[in-house]
């Protein structure tokens, strides 16, 4: 490397750095978040702390911060800061390395000011890693197939690393992965199978001490039958688009614009090129079939192909603006301050709109930090953990109880949702220990020495019907909802309903 090339990486470490640290959330946002806290402290996939098969790499980063720290909410978020920073070089160094500084540049500021990524790597989600690893992956791969290069050592170190990070992920890695070891020596095969496993093992040995061969395999498999994921084709396709605009905003276009450029000469361009189109193809088609086909909750799941379109974007915009470099900065600066806008600009400055976790939306963020943190507080102040009982749902169901760990937190999905899949899931967890069964009935028994609920969804108090209950206004036009009650007092409860039954 040069040394322009060192003081770029330097740069562009320092900017990953100071522009997450300082905004990284306060409060638990969503489901995931406290599991992987947890998890820090206590691995358990019983528990879900986190889901099998289990983050292994990722939850270890996390304890290493936590030595530190002793915030288990903040040492993951430090992973996601850690993770930002290394992306941010890496990607200028494959880019350049793959392409020319440009490209790398223009990999790194997207990177860096794209909705999605912003968001994961202010919050406590394990996918900002993925489109490290999952490059770098590739970048070897590339060294490999295209450049003639034995490198069975860093495919295999590699893998192993990717693997125990997010384990599923071998399911888009590895038509990439096999790529690159076709092209591997008899010699660096076995190489590059050794260290995976050495790698492997390293992480495996430990997480099977503590969960078992046997439930390691058996609740993997079992939560793996949840891949799927019932929405229609439509809808899918809805949230893969919205995916790929919020990653990369207006450089969208160009890929488009140089994809139509090349179009009326592309019999002669794939002649030329079919060895990198393959390696794109084997790259992208993975995550991007399983997306459309089988499940897409948000950008996260789509990681490991935005990945590739990140660098054919960036690659694209080089090649747009080839010959004049004036034009090439001023299009890079337009991109990074709309993703920027698009990211801060503040969509619900009146506190209106319903919560929506993982919204990529930075204003949300702040939103959860200040409505949810008032909550806990307000709550921590003023009620008896040992008679009070708080009712959500699933929405908040686990940060509240991350926080209110002294207090019987239960959530009624049949409350909020009148989805038949969770109509009678019911949720409970005191001390952080979680338990969930269906619970059929509808109804639930008022607990022993329990005097007050407390329902702190903002819009809970409208679903009560004929029973008295008590209102607190707090920051952010944000609600919570007391009721008093007697032990044995029996909760009637569906969809937008909720009373309570005197027994005495």
């Amino acid at each position: 490397m040069k040394k322009s090339d060192l003081f770029l990486s330097f740069l562009l470490g320092i900017s990953a750095f100071a522009s997450r640290i300082f905004l990284i959330e306060k409060v638990q946002s969503h489901w995931d978040g406290p599991q992987y806290s947890i998890g820090v402290v206590r691995y358990s996939f019983g528990q879900f702390t986190p889901a099998p098969p289990g983050y292994p790499l990722y939850i270890a980063m996390g304890k290493f911060f936590y030595i530190f720290v002793k915030d288990p909410h903040l040492a993951i978020l430090l992973v996601s800061v850690f993770a930002t920073i290394t992306g941010s070089v890496l990607l200028y160094l494959i880019g350049k390395n793959l392409y020319n500084r440009y490209v790398g540049l223009t990999s790194s500021i997207i990177f860096l000011t794209g909705s999605t990524f912003y968001y994961f790597g202010l919050t406590p989600y394990a996918y900002v890693t993925i489109p490290i690893t999952t490059t770098l992956l590739a970048f070897i791969v590339y060294q490999i197939y295209m450049r003639h290069k034995q490198m069975g050592f860093w495919l295999g170190l590699t893998f192993g690393i990717s693997f125990g990070i997010r384990p599923q992920e071998i399911i888009f890695t590895f038509p990439i992965l096999g790529l690159g070891f076709i092209y591997l020596s008899n010699k660096e095969k076995i190489k590059s199978l050794v260290v995976f496993l050495v790698i492997s093992l390293a992480w495996l040995i430990p997480l099977l001490s503590v969960i078992g061969p046997v439930n390691f395999f058996i609740q993997s498999l079992e939560f793996l039958k949840t891949a799927a994921y019932q929405a229609s084709l439509s809808q899918r396709l809805e949230l893969i688009m919205k995916g790929f605009l919020l990653s990369f905003g207006l450089s969208s276009i160009l890929l488009l614009y140089y994809v139509w450029i090349l179009f009326n000469n592309y019999q002669n361009i794939i002649k030329k090129n079919i060895k990198i189109i393959i390696f794109y193809f084997l790259w992208l088609t993975p995550g991007l079939l399983y997306n459309i086909f089988l499940r897409v909750d948000h950008a996260g799941y789509q990681m490991s192909y935005l990945a590739a379109f990140l660098l054919l974007i960036s690659y694209s915009l080089w090649k747009i603006t080839e010959k004049n470099k004036k034009l090439y900065f001023v299009i890079i600066l337009l991109i990074a301050l709309f993703n920027l806008y698009w990211f801060f600009y503040n969509r619900d400055p009146q506190f209106i709109k319903s919560y929506r976790p993982t919204s990529f939306h930075y204003s949300d963020i702040r939103k959860n930090d200040l409505k949810t943190g008032s909550k806990i507080n307000f709550i921590m102040s003023k009620f008896d953990p040992n008679k009070t009982l708080v009712i959500t749902n699933s929405v908040l169901w686990r940060p509240y109880g991350y926080y209110l760990k002294k207090y019987l937190v239960i959530s009624l999905d049949g409350l909020a949702d009148n989805n038949p899949g969770s109509l009678y899931l019911e949720r409970n967890q005191k001390d952080w220990d979680m338990k969930q069964f269906q619970n059929k009935s509808l109804t639930l028994t008022i607990p022993k020495d329990i005097d007050s609920i407390i329902m702190p969804d903002d819009e809970n108090y409208a679903w009560i019907r004929n029973y008295p209950y008590k209102i607190f206004n707090l920051p952010g036009n944000s609600k919570i909802t007391l009721i008093s009650v007697n032990p044995g007092d029996k909760i009637v409860y569906k969809f937008h309903y909720f009373t309570i039954f005197k027994t005495n």
